[in-house]
């Protein structure tokens, strides 16, 4: 590109710094559903591949954490429904 179509346009590239989060919302998920389907944390953490350290720490440090996996043990006498299609 040619600097004249570039000029008074200012892009910054930056780096992430420091290291990535091992609880993603796709972890938070997986543990919600291994609650919520009668598994220990244990086992939970296992399924979701973190360890029960971290499980631990996200309770005690994340609010939004805490309250899906709380609410995931207060569902876990209900009726969960799966809606996989079965060939």
């Amino acid at each position: 590109m040619d600097n004249a179509e570039n000029k008074g346009v200012k892009m910054e590239v930056r780096k992430a710094i420091g290291r990535k989060p091992k609880v993603t919302y796709t972890t938070m998920l997986k543990l919600a559903d291994a609650i919520q389907h009668n598994s220990t944390i244990s086992e939970a953490c296992n399924w979701a591949g973190i360890s029960r350290t971290t499980f631990f720490y996200y309770m005690r440090n994340n609010e939004i954490f805490a309250e899906k996996m709380i609410a995931a043990k207060q569902q876990q006498n209900e009726a969960v429904f799966c809606f996989f299609t079965l060939f």
